[in-house]
């Protein structure tokens, strides 16, 4: 049986919340358009606390993509 760990299981957590530890432009861009996953509501990579929006999702959801 493989120890594969999700995206989410492997991300650090504060008081059971999402930390976003990247400092980059492509952390930012996946937070707020990540075409790879079908979640609108998914734990953040860039700098913060908590969970971002995934407007690629919201958008595909609402037909206009």
């Amino acid at each position: 049986m493989e120890n594969q760990k999700t995206e989410s299981e492997k991300q650090d957590k504060f008081l059971g919340m999402p930390v976003g530890k990247e400092l980059s432009v492509e952390a930012f861009i996946h937070d707020i358009w990540n075409p790879q996953s079908e979640e609108i509501i998914q734990p953040k990579r860039f700098i913060g606390l908590g969970w971002g929006i995934n407007l690629y999702a919201v958008a595909k959801k609402i037909g206009l993509m």
